[in-house]
This record gives structure tokens, C-alpha cells and sequence, in this order.
């Protein structure tokens, strides 16, 4: 069961020296003959996060020092996850013309898209950084668990991004649906605010969000505490269900993607 789909997975990661590449050729090309870069992105979120701890710390009642770190991580972490999600619903049809020309797994495809994203990542890092420093964050052993964090993070977002371009490649609506549905995941998801914030009687809403934990498992880390068990269990849960069902999909859509992108 499964068997094809399996070896396209390890296929892909056989051929990192491509994905890497042209993941890596995407980012120079959207930037070429660019001053700063990819750091023009790090340089927009520090503005969004500098104007919005200044504003979301009063609302919240919150000390500047300690929500900033709060919002830095959310917002970059979620950056992440969110571009994934948008840029994966059409992850096959924007690489139709590599598909139809280089005999390559489509997993590979998915690959080129997480890495490029996780490029964007990592300059953003810089600006947790400088948060960091600013905050008078103290790392902890801790803090070691975010590696592990942002592998079972990647592992999700790969089943997610397979479901999403199988489906998006059949049906066209499912891009405008993703990127029109991610505004509201964003609101329900403690990106800028704690889970604690909320009256009790509504925590439910980021309990029942699956995003939540998949953020909350990366930034618990950085800010110097180990996440609970629940959170660890509600990542590995999902990445099990989640390649279940995503490697059904895309085993009924694999052979036939060619013809619908």
C-alpha cells in the first residue's frame, strides 16, 4: 500500500542537489538586481513587529519587553506555515512547465517549496535575534528542543502541501479558498496573543485549531521552556493522520496531475 507514493517521497529526497538548487534559484530570481535582498522581507516584518508590540501591549495590558519576543516568534513562525500553505495549494500547476520538461518525482516539487520558504525563515530569524537581545531573553537548555520542533513542523507542512497541490491542481478553487481562509486561521490562532488571554469559556478556539499547536511547539522552545506533552502528542498525532490521508489523495491524483496542470 502505498508503495509507489513512498518511493516518489524518497526519490525526491534522493534528489536534494535539484531541489536545493532550484529552491535556492527561486529566491535570487524574485530578488535579482535587489539592494538588500531577501532582508527586504526581514526589514518589513521588524516594522510590523516593532508597530505591533507598541500597540498590542497596551491593548493587552502587557509589558513591551515581555509581549515583543511574544509577537516576534508568532508572526515569523506563522509567516512560515501560512506561506507554505498558500504558495503549496498551487505548488503543482506554478511548476508545470519544470514537470512536463525534467522526469522528476513530484514530491520534488514540495521540497523546492518548503526550502525556499525556510530560506525566508531563516533571515527572519535575525529578527527574533535582535528581539531576543532586546527583551534580555535568556536562552535554556530548553531552547535546544526547537530543532526537533521545526522537523515535526516541516514533516506536517510537507503531508499538508501534498494534500493541498493534489486537490489544487484538480480543483483551481482551492488556492482562492486557502488564501481566503488563512486570514481568518490567523485571527483564531494565538500568533500575537496567549491562549490565557482569552475568557475561558472561549479557549476552545485555539484548542480546536491544529495550527495552534504546530506553532506553539516551535515558540515555546525559543522563549526557553519545554512544551507539554499535549502539545509534542497533537504534532505527532496530526503528521500520522495527516500522511494517511494526504498519500490516499495524492496516490488517486499522481498519475493524472500531468494532464491538469
Amino acid at each position: 500500500m502505498f508503495k509507489a507514493e513512498i518511493v516518489d517521497l524518497f526519490e525526491s529526497l534522493k534528489r536534494a542537489d535539484l531541489w536545493l538548487f532550484l529552491g535556492w534559484h527561486d529566491v535570487r530570481q524574485r530578488y535579482r538586481r535587489s539592494f538588500l535582498g531577501p532582508f527586504w522581507i526581514t526589514l518589513a516584518s521588524a516594522f510590523i513587529i516593532g508597530f505591533m508590540s507598541i500597540v498590542y501591549s497596551g491593548l493587552f495590558r502587557q509589558d513591551i519587553a515581555t509581549f515583543m519576543p511574544l509577537a516576534a516568534t508568532g508572526l515569523i513562525i506563522w509567516g512560515f506555515i501560512s506561506s507554505c500553505l498558500v504558495d503549496g495549494s498551487s505548488v503543482f500547476i506554478a511548476s508545470s512547465a519544470t514537470i512536463k520538461q525534467i522526469p522528476a518525482p513530484l514530491p520534488l516539487h514540495v521540497f523546492r517549496l518548503i526550502w525556499q520558504q525556510a530560506i525566508y525563515l531563516l533571515h527572519n530569524a535575525t529578527v527574533i535575534v535582535l528581539v531576543m537581545i532586546f527583551a534580555q531573553v535568556h536562552l535554556a537548555w530548553a531552547t535546544l528542543l526547537v530543532f526537533p520542533a521545526l522537523v515535526l513542523v516541516v514533516a506536517n507542512l510537507v503531508w499538508m502541501v501534498i494534500l493541498l497541490g493534489s486537490l489544487g491542481a484538480r480543483y483551481r478553487d482551492i488556492p482562492v479558498i486557502i488564501q481566503t481562509f488563512i486570514s481568518a486561521l490567523f485571527l483564531g490562532t494565538p500568533v500575537f496573543w496567549q491562549i490565557s488571554f482569552l475568557p475561558e469559556d472561549r479557549r476552545w478556539v485555539a484548542y480546536i485549531n491544529p495550527f495552534t499547536y504546530l506553532l506553539e511547539v516551535v515558540r515555546i522552545p525559543i522563549l526557553g521552556t519545554s512544551p507539554s506533552i499535549g502539545i509534542w502528542g497533537a504534532c505527532i498525532g496530526m503528521a500520522v493522520v495527516g500522511w494517511a490521508v494526504a498519500l490516499t489523495v495524492y496516490a488517486r491524483s499522481r498519475s493524472k496531475l500531468a494532464y491538469w496542470i
